[in-house]
């Protein structure tokens, strides 16, 4: 996740910025001000034609696309029932279509760990109602056929949904919507630095093109005439999300594309990469694919990728993703972001090399110099602990 930048919460905690969302339009012109531009501003970032700020978090953004999808195909008269998703992906992306009432379709990835042309033909079909796809993928790899991709999938007659998870990649660089995406999230919290520790809060608005516009959330805010008011699309899919979504995340990522402007953004997006691909080069393990955009997943080979992130804990460092995507055996999945310094990214790498170069012993037993030590997953999961109070150490 990416810094959270103080001036962010001081913007927040103006008092104007907390109105009671039942205020009527009339006396919350500023917000809705704010609001209207957010949307505008996300839609150029994202090359979309509207934005609704609605859903409350990424994977409440993916699910709300498919609904957008699924009014879409309903409309034409076309109950079509698949959702073609890679292996590659995030859980939440077959999660969201199947809560959806869509069945999935795994796409396998090809051997170079992109999207691979003959499978994905085999898997369109009549059926087909859209194709989600995070670009640059989760092994940091970016589709070079993409065009050719989202052609494919409208041919068939579906639409291209764009998982905004590694937008930080392109900010100013490409757009998904002159990539041939239809709809996508844009998660606000890896892209616009909003904080999304433990669980939330979040948002996750969702861009649309023209054609899908009449099917966004209720209420949307336009300006006309006299001022800003929050109207119902002609052919909405209903409220997703009480009131306006969670404004005061939204009010951070206004100010932080306020703050950093076109040319800010292009930069923290470059920045990113560059350091994916330097910690890449610096770390002594095997790291497949390449070359990368803002992250990249290397292999703990024959140890287990959980202790060995754990080991790293110990060096006082945030340690990798681990076990996930599955197509790297092992995987540590990191993705530095546009903040870390050269002196950061070499004490991760310094970080890696003790985990590397550990003994068993050594692993099995990490962490050992944390706040709560090795940790029983599956005792946590079954009998979670969910008081405010400090436990004694015995417990």
């Amino acid at each position: 996740m990416k810094y959270n930048p103080s001036l962010l919460e001081a913007v927040a905690s103006v008092p104007a910025a907390s109105g009671h969302p039942d205020r009527p339009a009339e006396a919350m012109q500023g917000t809705l001000a704010i609001r209207h531009t957010l949307q505008q501003w996300l839609a150029r970032i994202g090359g979309m034609d509207a934005v609704t700020l609605q859903p409350p978090s990424g994977a409440a953004g993916e699910y709300t696309g498919l609904l957008i999808a699924k009014a879409y195909h309903e409309d034409r008269g076309e109950e079509r029932s698949e959702v073609v998703v890679p292996d590659s992906a995030h859980g939440t992306n077959f999660a969201s279509a199947a809560m959806a009432g869509f069945e999935v379709v795994e796409l396998p990835s090809g051997e170079d760990g992109r999207v691979d042309g003959d499978a994905l033909e085999a898997a369109l079909g009549p059926e087909t109602a859209a194709l989600m796809l995070t670009n640059p993928n989760t092994l940091g790899l970016f589709e070079r056929d993409i065009e050719s991709i989202t052609d494919r999938v409208h041919d068939a007659g579906g639409l291209v949904y764009y998982d905004g998870a590694n937008l930080n990649a392109l900010l100013g660089q490409a757009r998904p919507g002159d990539m041939g995406f239809d709809v996508m999230h844009y998660n606000v919290h890896k892209t616009f630095a909003t904080p999304h520790g433990g669980g939330g809060p979040g948002a996750g608005p969702v861009g649309v093109t023209d054609t899908l516009r009449p099917y966004l959330p209720d209420p949307h805010v336009r300006e006309g005439s006299d001022g800003y008011r929050l109207v119902t699309p002609e052919s909405t899919v209903g409220k997703v999300h009480g009131y306006a979504g969670n404004w005061l995340v939204l009010l951070k990522t206004y100010a932080y594309i306020r703050r950093l402007g076109g040319a800010g953004l292009a930069d923290a997006s470059a920045k990113a990469v560059l350091n994916a691909n330097y910690l890449a080069e610096q770390i002594d393990l095997e790291v497949p694919y390449g070359p990368f955009h803002h992250e990249f997943v290397a292999s703990a080979g024959d140890r287990d990728a959980a202790d060995f992130a754990r080991a790293m804990l110990d060096h006082g460092v945030h340690p990798p993703t681990t076990k996930w995507p599955e197509l790297v055996d092992e995987a540590l999945m990191t993705e530095p972001t546009e903040a870390e310094s050269k002196a950061t990214l070499d004490r991760l790498a310094a970080a890696f090399e003790a985990a590397r170069t550990a003994d068993e012993e050594t692993l099995s037993a990490a962490p050992t110099r944390t706040t709560a030590r090795r940790v029983d997953q599956v005792a946590a999961a079954r009998t979670p602990r969910l008081s405010w109070q400090a436990l004694d150490r015995d417990e």
